[in-house]
């Protein structure tokens, strides 16, 4: 839904590789990257307040680990990136201004390999290293920035509300449309080549993109009307597919397993892709099937098998499957997260703590189980014990706004308003609820239990928050006179 709102990438007839541009190289420094930055910052924080980012910390944890390997590829060195789960079964994936990009829980469950995955990624991580996107806004000027948010503003609220969809997209304008359609073109080459390359240089298995590309191009000649998303955004051609099988022959073929991570992660959204409970019922008479004809990887069907049963408020059945892949997997950390949630959502949260503790010292890397060992504390008493654990891990992890609504809740219970104010400042903030923000902070600020210090901190935090608001309020403005 997102790409086709964006509308980045309409490929045609493609050149040989040897022969195509560096878009990149050119006309792109009209849009600075911090302004870029700010645009997506936007973005994000109309998509947070839509509930339209997954809140899944693991997957967006795996998501960024995952990308990091094709970042650190010549092709694409020296580039923030930050993805995101979108929950949606929609096979889709989108590149936004300033590095962020998005990756539908749907692709994630089609890809048939990890290689086929990390060849989307790649394609939409070489858009943002050859700034496409700012050249684009570039080209179209200001207008387009404002186009692009409304767009965006668009494909959210067609989640929802098909009419009020129609009335916001109508300010986007059907010639800037075209000017993106137009720039696209050469873009999509670039994003093709590109990609192969951080393929190529991450370890990858090259054929995946030509793999996955052939097999979109069946799906869609099965749709008399209207092709999954991303075909609508990234249409495969046969010219297209020849050309990256002309670009593979000079490559040498490399066969890569799938990772532990990748199967566990796929087992998982493909086992609560419907929360229903006949869909639950179903899902789990699945993975018993392909368990039991042994056409599944045992560890992933178990693992899947274990999230149905904890979704079902199963914690005996959770436990037993969960049990199976710890005999395949030993103590992974996915597995301890799940195994975690299991015991603290049955009443159990010295379970859950000891679990989730002993897993953090190996993995302290993970949002996932940090949240768990936090949650764990608060729900056995420990307040002043989360506090201090929080407070800690937000020196250098910021960017969860539920580390910080953890934070507020434990601050609360201590009796530390103040605190408690200035934790739910920023966790509205991520949410792009910059008014609560704004609201919590003078709270803070009244409570008068703020020493000098903190309180100066506060009060240049509340500057930047109503700057920040106020220039919301400018755009906003400038889009609803367009």
């Amino acid at each position: 839904m997102l790409a086709a709102a964006l509308g980045l990438a309409q490929p045609v007839a493609l050149a040989q590789y040897s022969n195509l541009p560096r878009l990149g190289d050119a006309a792109a420094d009209e849009l600075s990257p911090a302004l870029e930055r700010r645009i997506g910052e936007q973005i994000i924080r109309e998509m947070r307040r839509e509930r339209a980012v997954a809140d899944d910390a693991e997957a967006n944890d795996w998501l960024n680990a995952f990308a990091a390997r094709l970042a650190a590829t010549e092709a694409a060195r020296g580039h923030s990136l930050e993805l995101f789960l979108v929950s949606d079964p929609t096979l889709n994936a989108f590149a936004m201004p300033g590095g962020f990009i998005g990756v539908h829980s749907g692709l994630i469950v089609a890809a048939q390999s990890e290689s086929e995955l990390a060849s989307v990624i790649a394609h939409e991580i070489a858009h943002v290293t050859q700034r496409h996107i700012a050249r684009m806004l570039a080209q179209q000027g200001q207008t387009s920035v404002i186009m692009l948010a409304t767009m965006v503003l668009a494909a959210l609220a067609a989640s929802s509300n098909p009419q009020a969809a129609a009335g916001v997209a109508s300010l986007g304008g059907t010639f800037a449309q075209q000017q993106m359609l137009g720039f696209s073109r050469d873009a999509e080459r670039e994003a093709d080549r590109l990609g192969l390359d951080m393929l190529e240089g991450a370890g990858f298995d090259t054929n995946g993109m030509v793999g996955l590309l052939t097999r979109l191009q069946s799906t869609n000649r099965m749709y008399e009307t209207g092709a999954p998303d991303y075909l609508r955004s990234h249409p495969i051609t046969s010219e297209r597919i020849a050309d990256v099988q002309n670009r593979l022959r000079e490559t040498r073929y490399r066969q890569r397993p799938d990772s532990i991570e990748f199967r566990l992660i796929q087992a998982r959204l493909r086992a609560l892709t419907d929360t229903d409970p006949t869909a639950l019922r179903q899902a789990a008479a699945r993975f018993e099937r392909q368990l039991r004809d042994r056409t599944i990887d045992a560890a992933a069907g178990w693992f899947g098998l274990a999230a149905i049963r904890h979704a079902q408020r199963d914690p005996a059945g959770a436990r037993k499957a969960l049990d199976e892949v710890r005999a395949l997997t030993g103590a992974h950390p996915f597995v301890e997260r799940l195994a975690a949630q299991v015991e603290l959502d049955d009443g159990k949260p010295e379970r859950a703590l000891a679990i989730a503790s002993a897993a953090l010292a190996s993995n302290p890397g993970s949002t996932a189980l940090i949240q768990l060992k936090a949650r764990a504390l608060l729900a056995r008493g420990d307040d002043r014990e989360a506090a201090d654990f929080l407070s800690e891990v937000l020196r250098t992890r910021r960017g969860d706004p539920e580390l910080f609504r953890l934070q507020a809740e434990a601050w609360s219970r201590l009796g530390d308003d103040a605190r408690a104010h200035r934790a739910a400042a920023e966790q509205f903030a991520l949410l792009g609820g910059l008014p609560a923000a704004i609201e919590q902070l003078r709270r803070a600020r009244q409570a008068g239990t703020l020493d000098f210090y903190t309180g100066s901190q506060v009060d240049a935090r509340l500057r930047e928050l109503q700057a920040e608001y106020l220039q919301e309020q400018q755009d906003r403005k400038q889009m609803g006179g367009r």
